[in-house]
């Protein structure tokens, strides 16, 4: 695991209602995780600093996502069969596209692939391995794709790792086609398996996890955009898979 280097905190209003007040849930690993009394939002207040969090970044994760690839790619063409009945064809970006295996079968089926990932092993994986061209490392906020570029926009398991909520859905709904569509996972704080206490529910990760949604704040932080939900699917799992459109 890398080293965990915490410097400097950031302490912030809820970024969903601007709302200052916290009701203190429990302390992990130093970090607090508190919930805004006003919409809920569970999140990590005061937070480390993002270049504070880890110095140098470890390979770790990639290799084991790279070492599960036929588990990855049955789970790749499941979604894509999905998501075939919202967008038959078009330009798809995957973001933490990690090593790319979504995208190649996406490729297969005809869409044009794109994909933002910050390990390089993934973006080496997925550029050399697989064949894959459109593939930036970095953050999402760092490249500026062109208005309405993407018809399909994926986010596994990215929303809750993000430092700046605001800037990114602002960022998704500006480079959304008219008629797109952005697929969003994200551990789901409200769903009924959800252990009690909370602290023991697996999802909580210091220092990774900033964020945790139930329906009701997600579907709040998109509508402050100009987003909507427009299909939620169940899951035994915790966790929220959501189809979101402009308004």
């Amino acid at each position: 695991m890398p080293e965990k280097v915490i410097e400097s905190w950031d302490k912030i209003a809820c970024p969903i209602c601007d709302g200052t007040a916290f009701t203190n849930l429990f302390i992990k690993d130093e970090e607090p995780f508190v919930e805004c009394q006003q919409c809920s939002l569970t999140m990590i207040n005061p937070r480390p600093r993002y270049a504070s969090i880890f110095k140098g970044y470890t390979e770790d994760y990639s290799q084991g996502y790279i070492n599960k690839k036929d588990k990855k790619i049955r789970r790749a063409k499941r979604r894509i069969r999905k998501m075939k009945k919202f967008i038959p064809e078009g330009r798809w970006l995957d973001v933490g596209c990690s090593a790319g295996f979504i995208l190649s079968v996406a490729k297969s089926a005809n869409y044009e692939t794109y994909g933002i990932e910050i390990d390089p092993l993934g973006v080496k994986y997925a550029r050399e391995a697989l064949g894959l061209n459109n593939i930036f490392q970095g953050t999402f906020e760092e490249h500026r794709f062109d208005n309405n570029f993407f018809d399909i926009i994926t986010l596994y398991d990215v929303i809750e790792h993000v430092q700046d909520l605001n800037k990114i859905v602002k960022e998704l709904k500006r480079v959304l086609s008219k008629n797109g569509v952005i697929e969003i996972w994200t551990p789901d704080i409200g769903h009924w398996r959800v252990p009690e206490p909370l602290i023991e529910w697996g999802a909580i990760s210091p220092s990774k996890h900033l964020y945790y949604f139930n329906k009701k704040t997600l579907s709040m932080l998109l509508n402050k955009h100009g987003l909507k939900i427009i299909k939620k699917r169940f899951s035994l799992k915790p966790g929220l898979q959501v189809f979101v459109t402009h308004k």
